[in-house]
Order: C-alpha cells, then structure tokens, then sequence
C-alpha cells in the first residue's frame, strides 16, 4: 500500500511540510489529535504522533502524551507512536540520548512505552529526522486486513467534563465515578446525591463519611445539600 493523502499537522518544523511520503497529495493543516493523518491506497486511516527522543520524555512527564495517543485512536485503530532517534540503557540504568546520560530510569520509559501500546498506539522508531519520512512509508505499506489486527488490552476512557469534576471529589475517583453515574444518571444529580443526608449506601462505599467530606470540598456546611431544580410546562421539581 502506498499513501494517497496526506495531512500534516500546522504545528509541525517546516522541513516536515514539506515532506511527499512518496508523491502523495500533501495538506498543512491544524490536526485536533496527531501529526500526520494519511489515507493509503486501500482506504485505511493511520495517524502518527512523531516525537523526538527529548520531547517524547517531557511529554511523558508533563502527561500530555496519553490524552494526544488517546485521540488518535478514536479516530483510527491503526496508530502510531514514531520516536526519531536513538536512546538506550546506560551502564548504571538510566535512559542515555545522543545528549548524554538523562535522570530517567530504563524501566519508567520501558513502561511508558507499554503503556502507549496498551492504549492501542503502536511503537515505531525512525533512526533519525531522514528516517521518518520513509518510516511513515513503511508503516502505510503494511497489510491493513482486519483479520491480523489485534485489540490493544485497555482501551482509552475518556472522561468528560463532568466526570473530570466528579473524579476531583474527595472518595470519588476513578475508581467510583461509574458507578455513581449508573446510579444517578447525571452528573447534577451525581452532585446532589453527594452532598445528601442520607445515611444509606445506595452505591457501595459511599456514605455519611464521605459525603460529608464532598459537602467539605464544595464549601458546603454540614447541614447544606446541592440541589437540581428541573423547570418543564411551568412545573418546578426540586430534588
């Protein structure tokens, strides 16, 4: 297979748009997730997220990696991780550059790495710059048959905006947050259970304990509750 079209990301050095990855059609364009997203021959989407070896460690450190991986691969299982240049184990354990020996540990970056595969990115490494042209070539030339891909381990669960206020809560976390939606539906009513008195547990390890500290959390006194008033055909509910 071979690239018919290209989109390059706006954000990227100027040497790259300029890139044909073999004589397809290229657009500079500003991409919500990714790098490059280019369409093959046989109609399959990749999309690749090219990092440097410096910049793949900052990005891993700041944790704006995860959620540029995580775009990608909603938009197409077939997702790439391209990190140009060379980086490997120094004597005493650590992740050595063309720079230098880093203060990274072998084993944070190996997991790092695993982890990008088990959110669906597959690792590819470009020798240097030159490389990457012709690596993206390569990656597109593979067979896209749906019979030898396989499904990453975890797949990305993106959080929305309410979710993210809820996982913030005191007791809440990643861990619950699911289930108080299953159980409230909404993340206003998420609040106003929450925030009640009532003393029985309707989701498994939230009660008074922690509801007071969520009450605590949002300013609330202990004897205040958040409420949602729902307005339909002039009928007020107050929950």
């Amino acid at each position: 297979m071979t690239i018919a079209a290209a989109f390059i990301d706006s954000r990227e050095p100027k040497w790259i748009h300029g890139l044909t990855f073999g004589g397809a059609m290229t657009t500079v364009t500003a991409l919500d997730h990714g790098d490059l997203l280019a369409t093959t021959d046989d109609g399959t989407l990749i999309a690749v997220e090219r990092k440097t070896v410096s910049d793949l460690l900052s990005s891993i450190k700041d944790g704006r990696l995860w959620p540029q991986l995580a775009g990608m691969r909603e938009q197409t299982s077939w997702c790439y991780l391209v990190i140009c240049g060379q980086m490997w184990p120094s004597s005493d354990g650590h992740v050595a550059t063309e720079r230098g020996v880093s203060g990274w540990p072998w084993s944070s970056i190996q997991g790092a790495l695993l982890r990008a595969q088990e959110l669906g990115a597959m690792v590819a490494f470009a020798a240097n710059d030159s490389d990457y042209e012709l690596t993206v070539m390569r990656l597109s030339a593979r067979s896209h048959e749906p019979t030898v891909a396989i499904e990453p381990v975890r797949l990305p669960n993106i959080l929305s905006d309410g979710e993210k206020v809820l996982v913030s809560l005191p007791g809440i976390g990643l861990d619950r947050v699911g289930e108080v939606l299953e159980y409230t539906a909404r993340p206003c009513w998420a609040l106003a259970f929450l925030t009640d008195t009532d003393h029985e547990e309707h989701v498994k390890g939230i009660g008074p304990a922690t509801k007071r500290k969520v009450r605590k959390a949002l300013g609330l006194r202990d004897d205040e509750i958040m409420s949602v008033i729902v307005e339909a055909d002039d009928i007020k509910e107050t929950a």
